[in-house]
């Protein structure tokens, strides 16, 4: 018995310590798509954004909720039977990430715009998407070292993929949205 109330308790605290690090919008949220009865995929792109611009309106301080909102991300796929060829047009032209600028070509190959290290050659390579897997490989790797990583979203705004353990996010353009 004893046992018993010592894991409901330890369980309680546990779920209460957890449920701090999320934001409340992100419970909000989440309550929200998971009442949806039969989600589209419309429904699951809708929420990843609204995810993605609240994760944009944190800064580095709040890392924990950043990292729960990450967490929730990763568990909506876009779905394995995607349209490639769409996808693949969609991904042309410019994106930015947190660190750097990208220039996705329809020839598949893309470049870094804003590399500045004077010892190295700037970033260069290829990529390629298949269903909802993201190829990428700088061109100085072996074609061996090029992995697949899955799609969450690709808008006209948006762009985020996972390794299933972190996403990374890039928006449409030469500016990130990102806060100190």
């Amino acid at each position: 018995m004893l046992v018993h109330i010592a894991t409901i308790v330890s369980t309680m605290f546990w779920v209460a310590t957890v449920s701090a690090d999320e934001p409340k919008l992100l419970v909000e949220l989440r309550q929200r798509f998971e009442a949806l009865q039969h989600p589209r995929d419309a429904d699951r792109i809708r929420y990843i954004t609204a995810l993605v611009r609240l994760r944009e309106s944190l800064t580095r301080a709040d890392a924990d909720k950043m990292n729960a909102i990450d967490a929730e991300i990763i568990k909506h796929p876009m779905p394995l039977e995607v349209d490639s060829a769409a996808l693949r047009k969609r991904i042309v032209g410019r994106w930015r990430s947190p660190r750097h600028s990208y220039l996705y070509r329809a020839d598949g190959t893309w470049t870094t715009s804003d590399f500045t290290d004077a010892n190295e050659a700037t970033p260069h390579g290829l990529w390629r998407i298949e269903g909802n897997k993201f190829f990428h490989r700088r061109l100085d790797e072996p074609s061996e070292a090029e992995t697949g990583q899955t799609i969450i979203i690709l808008t006209d705004t948006d762009f985020v993929w996972s390794t299933h353990i972190a996403p990374y996010y890039m928006r449409r353009g030469d500016v990130y949205p990102w806060r100190n």
